[in-house]
């Protein structure tokens, strides 16, 4: 816990640690998500305060904004991430902390990648993209799935998410899009000799990280009381993908992807 006795002084910045890697996340629905950072690239930047496609997000951040973020901070070193990069990994794929691990013909290759990120993202190995980029995960283009919010969680003494589960009418879809991610998990084992992720599927939008696990601990008494304001604004409410697409990115706020992705 912080405690603060100046008056001058309400709360503290969060400041990203360098995490270079890729996943698969599904498109945040319409037109509103994305922005040039330069040729050839669009960073993830969500407008969910002006557009409706993006309601969940913006009830998922009204409800952060009632806790109060300085409390949080103050009491938790909590973390809080900015709406605009809120989204829902479908897949995590390489990065920085499987370099050491991974098969060694490819490691110098994936390692120089990783550390020209976001630049190299625009000119990827194929070794390093192919298997994803071919997976039904990414070519199709129509799964159209919905989900419904879950309970606020805290994951790994380390995160607090905003849990969600499909749907009734978008189990099966849900169902296909595991097997399919357990199809590629193993695809890449094959190639690289690591797990990039989990085995389970658990999709999940990340609200912001504790700076260590005491204060996690700390937070998950209160997680019961803060899921009743979330659980009655969000149950009416369904946050829909149509497709997915491998992002970059390089700290926990910052995630784009090439044009022609």
């Amino acid at each position: 816990m912080l405690h603060i006795t100046n008056k001058k002084v309400s709360g503290f910045n969060t400041q990203w640690a360098s995490f270079h890697g890729f996943s698969i996340l599904f498109n945040n629905p319409g037109d509103k998500c994305l922005q040039p950072r330069s040729p050839g690239m669009l960073d993830l930047v969500n407008d969910v305060n002006d557009y409706p496609a993006l309601k969940f997000y913006a009830i998922l951040h009204e409800g952060i904004t009632r806790l109060n973020i300085n409390f949080l901070t103050n009491q938790f070193l909590f973390c809080a991430l900015p709406p605009s990069t809120y989204h829902v990994t479908l897949w995590g794929g390489l990065n920085d902390r499987h370099v050491t691990k991974i098969e060694p013909q490819y490691r110098s290759i994936v390692e120089k990648w990783l550390s020209d990120l976001p630049e190299s993202s625009c000119n990827t190995p194929k070794s390093i993209f192919d298997l994803p980029a071919s997976s039904p995960l990414c070519l199709k283009r129509d799964w159209n799935i919905n989900f419904c919010f879950d309970g606020l969680k805290v994951w790994n003494n380390s995160v607090l998410v905003a849990a969600l589960r499909p749907d009734e009418n978008s189990i099966s879809v849900f169902k296909q899009l595991c097997e399919e991610r357990r199809q590629l998990n193993e695809i890449v084992h094959d190639r690289f000799n690591i797990d990039t992720d989990t085995k389970a599927y658990t999709p999940h939008v990340s609200l912001g990280y504790f700076a260590n696990e005491e204060g996690a601990q700390r937070a998950s008494n209160f997680v019961d009381e803060w899921n009743q304001w979330f659980s009655n604004a969000c149950q009416d409410n369904l946050l829909s993908f149509n497709n997915t697409d491998i992002y970059g990115l390089t700290d926990m706020v910052t995630f784009f992807k090439a044009v022609d992705n």
